[in-house]
């Protein structure tokens, strides 16, 4: 009796996949999931809804609202508020992401680096940097929308961002040749901590029904971006030069905690009460409603930011251990 023939599974052994083809698969996947999900590729415009009620920004998290003369403001007042923190929101998107994330990306690209990205891989920041415009595009369709729907809105003074900040002091320690690859790994810093925090951010019963949709979408990109980054991370990270991990290590700790700072924050606060409450006090008012806070490694998004660095193995250089400890925090 002929004996039946051997399929290609019953006969072969699984081929193991180098690290390269791994990060081939993962690279095609993820564009997989660019096409069928990217919100340029699959969202409409996103037009406010001004009939519908809802504030444009989360009334508990804006500190101001803490404050006894802020808080007495009528609804007017207070929505007025609430659209200026949203604007400011608005502008910190477009800065970030044109200044930093689509640079990184660019640089990842075209730049002369001391490690080579493959071409997977920069194929994918092509589409982070598809998306990242968008983002930017949205941002301004939406201020634009909001300024026709009230043309008397005055906008403040928009301070620099403390991500913004954090980059160009760090880059200030460090010699100019690590500056490109440093900010390569701050955008995959950014990219890696934010995600839940803006989901959660403006996850409120209260949020405007357009804004919650609207954060949905960006965030459906971002979620996308952040096993992106945090590839690109840990890629970068184990292909450096140990001259370059062990210079820009030196000022990872300096960097996150300047990252994740309010000042950018307080400063718009201190700016918004004195305009809508005429009031002289306001940059020692808002002091005092942030009193005694600080960044800690008990925060979640610190928390998440240490994970990242452990997961991509970025804290387990002597540099960065050591750049920790000289603030207190144990990684």
């Amino acid at each position: 009796m002929k004996e039946p023939a051997c399929t290609v599974e019953q006969t072969t052994a699984p081929l193991e996949t180098t690290p390269r083809q791994a990060s081939i698969s993962r690279s095609l996947e993820y564009r997989d999931r660019w096409e069928a999900r990217g919100s340029i590729r699959t969202r409409p415009r996103k037009p406010i809804d001004f009939a519908k009620e809802g504030h444009f920004f989360p009334t508990e998290k804006q500190p101001l609202l803490l404050n006894e003369v802020a808080s007495n403001l009528g609804k007017d007042s207070r929505d007025t508020l609430l659209r200026h923190s949203f604007f400011k929101y608005l502008n910190d998107i477009i800065n970030l992401e044109v200044k930093f994330i689509v640079s990184a990306c660019e640089k990842l690209i075209d730049g002369k680096l001391p490690l080579n990205y493959p071409d997977n891989l920069k194929l994918n920041a092509y589409t982070v940097i598809i998306d990242e415009y968008y983002h930017v595009y949205v941002a301004k369709d939406m201020i634009l929308q909001l300024r026709n729907q009230h043309p008397e809105f005055k906008e403040l003074d928009y301070p620099l961002s403390d991500s913004y900040r954090s980059v160009i002091e760090t880059k200030a320690l460090l010699d100019e040749k690590y500056h490109d690859v440093f900010e390569i790994l701050a955008v995959c810093i950014f990219e890696t901590t934010l995600v839940r925090e803006l989901v959660e951010f403006f996850n409120s019963d209260n949020i405007h029904p357009s804004i919650k949709y609207y954060i949905n979408d960006h965030m459906n990109d971002e979620s996308r971006h952040y096993g992106f980054f945090l590839d690109l991370m840990k890629y970068t990270w184990e292909n450096l030069p140990e001259e370059y991990r062990a210079a820009i290590g030196t000022h990872i700790a300096f960097f996150v905690k300047r990252y994740l700072n309010i000042e950018s924050d307080k400063a718009y606060n201190a700016q918004l009460l004195g305009h809508l409450t005429g009031t002289s006090q306001a940059t020692e008012q808002v002091a005092v409603l942030y009193k005694g806070f600080d960044i800690t490694p008990d925060l979640p998004i610190v928390k998440n930011v240490l994970t990242a660095l452990k997961n991509s193995g970025v804290a387990n250089h002597a540099s960065v251990r050591t750049s920790f400890n000289a603030i207190g925090w144990q990684v």
